[in-house]
Protein backbone atom coordinates (compact mmCIF):
# COMPACT_ATOMS: atom_id res chain seq x y z
CA UNK A 1 0.00 0.00 0.00
CA UNK A 2 2.74 2.20 0.84
CA UNK A 3 4.61 1.86 -2.25
CA UNK A 4 1.73 2.52 -4.46
CA UNK A 5 1.12 5.83 -2.67
CA UNK A 6 4.59 6.26 -2.82
CA UNK A 7 4.50 5.98 -6.74
CA UNK A 8 1.56 7.79 -6.88
CA UNK A 9 2.93 10.63 -5.19
CA UNK A 10 6.02 10.48 -7.14
CA UNK A 11 3.85 10.35 -10.65
CA UNK A 12 1.68 13.45 -9.38
CA UNK A 13 5.18 15.45 -8.56
CA UNK A 14 6.72 15.03 -11.78
CA UNK A 15 3.01 15.90 -13.40
CA UNK A 16 2.75 18.91 -12.07
CA UNK A 17 6.59 19.62 -12.46
CA UNK A 18 6.36 18.95 -16.26
CA UNK A 19 3.21 20.90 -16.39
CA UNK A 20 5.09 24.04 -15.03
CA UNK A 21 8.24 23.78 -17.50
CA UNK A 22 5.94 22.86 -20.73
CA UNK A 23 3.73 25.96 -19.97
CA UNK A 24 6.83 28.20 -19.42
CA UNK A 25 7.80 26.62 -22.55
CA UNK A 26 4.09 27.73 -24.22
CA UNK A 27 4.13 30.84 -23.12
CA UNK A 28 7.73 31.65 -24.42
CA UNK A 29 6.61 30.69 -28.29
CA UNK A 30 3.32 32.37 -28.00
CA UNK A 31 5.06 35.43 -26.65
CA UNK A 32 7.56 35.43 -29.79
CA UNK A 33 4.60 34.74 -31.81
CA UNK A 34 2.23 37.37 -30.34
CA UNK A 35 5.47 39.82 -30.40
CA UNK A 36 6.08 39.76 -34.18
CA UNK A 37 2.53 39.08 -35.45
CA UNK A 38 -0.52 40.49 -33.24
CA UNK A 39 -0.95 43.35 -30.82
CA UNK A 40 0.00 43.87 -27.60
CA UNK A 41 -3.09 43.92 -26.16
CA UNK A 42 -3.13 40.48 -27.25
CA UNK A 43 0.34 40.11 -25.87
CA UNK A 44 -0.46 42.25 -22.89
CA UNK A 45 -3.87 39.62 -21.88
CA UNK A 46 -2.06 36.87 -23.25
CA UNK A 47 0.85 37.91 -20.59
CA UNK A 48 -2.00 38.70 -17.66
CA UNK A 49 -3.73 34.89 -18.45
CA UNK A 50 0.17 33.46 -18.51
CA UNK A 51 1.20 34.60 -14.74
CA UNK A 52 -2.42 33.29 -13.86
CA UNK A 53 -1.91 29.85 -14.64
CA UNK A 54 1.62 30.02 -14.21
CA UNK A 55 1.42 30.58 -10.23
CA UNK A 56 -0.82 27.75 -9.88
CA UNK A 57 0.87 25.58 -11.63
CA UNK A 58 3.62 26.44 -8.76
CA UNK A 59 1.84 25.92 -6.66
CA UNK A 60 0.49 22.58 -6.95
CA UNK A 61 4.16 21.95 -7.84
CA UNK A 62 5.21 23.28 -4.79
CA UNK A 63 2.84 21.49 -2.71
CA UNK A 64 3.05 17.83 -4.63
CA UNK A 65 6.55 17.90 -3.70
CA UNK A 66 6.45 18.46 -0.14
CA UNK A 67 3.92 16.01 0.25
CA UNK A 68 5.94 13.58 -1.46
CA UNK A 69 8.83 14.97 -0.02
CA UNK A 70 7.13 14.27 3.77
CA UNK A 71 5.53 11.16 2.44
CA UNK A 72 9.61 9.90 1.26
CA UNK A 73 10.50 10.91 4.99
CA UNK A 74 7.70 8.84 6.83
CA UNK A 75 7.99 5.85 4.47
CA UNK A 76 11.85 5.72 5.08
CA UNK A 77 11.49 6.13 9.42
CA UNK A 78 8.54 3.68 9.36
CA UNK A 79 10.93 0.71 8.78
Amino acid sequence: MSSVLSSFLFLLFFFFFFCFFFVSFLFLFFFFLSFFFFSFFFLYSFLYFFLIFLFFSFLFFLISFFVNLSFLIFSTFSY
